[in-house]
């Protein structure tokens, strides 16, 4: 065969074999960009073991109402299905921490995250916040007792095993949240915040 046509012939391979090389590699970047990435869960230090995939469950956050002082609202939210209650009260968390999606206020400061959340079989849930938590809060013994209350009542309503909430921030006993309320012992649920309910008697607050 002349040389100039088995030069011809080997071009014509080295340009086939790009044209496919480049159409796999299209494919691929035009998969990538469909393809659902998995749900985001900027809030935790250590994300649930839940699958994506798992059914959804609908459970009640609370968040400190925007038209009345004192006063927590509910709103529901999606979340998935898991065997572990600490992985289902993990998601509460996260979800709290992102923030309403109805106009409400928030129940902890921006850049909040949780470490870590331990529950015993006594029912009490440890719940260890970063210290954004503590150093971003705006203050206040009414907005302290609402994100204190925001948590509690969050996992107590839709975690049955927990009964009892500890705070912890960043792994450690802090004196207060924000300078008012005494983090050194665990809360129980508290209702009288809730819209619907009686307002709740700060104590101190005047």
């Amino acid at each position: 065969m002349p040389r100039h046509l088995l030069f011809g012939l080997i071009c014509l391979l080295l340009i086939s074999l790009a044209g496919v090389s480049y159409y796999y590699d299209l494919q691929q970047r035009i998969q990538e960009l469909v393809r659902p990435s998995p749900e985001p869960v900027p809030y935790l230090a250590v994300p649930p073991t839940v699958s994506p995939t798992s059914p959804l469950r609908m459970v009640k956050l609370f968040f400190p109402s925007s038209r009345q002082e004192n006063r927590l609202e509910g709103e529901m939210r999606g979340i998935r299905s898991a065997q572990l209650p600490s992985d289902v009260a993990k998601q509460v968390l996260s979800e709290l921490i992102g923030g309403s999606q109805e106009g409400r206020l928030p129940a902890l400061p921006p850049g909040t995250r949780l470490h870590e959340l331990f529950l015993t079989k006594r029912g009490l849930a440890v719940v260890d916040l970063s210290q954004e938590a503590s150093l971003n809060h705006p203050g206040g013994l009414t907005m302290e007792l609402a994100s204190i209350y925001c948590v509690v009542n969050s996992l107590t309503q839709n975690v049955p095993e927990i009964q009892q909430v500890q705070v912890l921030i960043e792994g450690v006993e802090a004196e207060t949240l924000a300078g008012h309320i005494d983090l050194s012992r665990p809360f129980t649920e508290d209702v009288s915040m809730v819209e619907g309910n009686q307002p709740a008697t700060l104590s101190g607050s005047q």
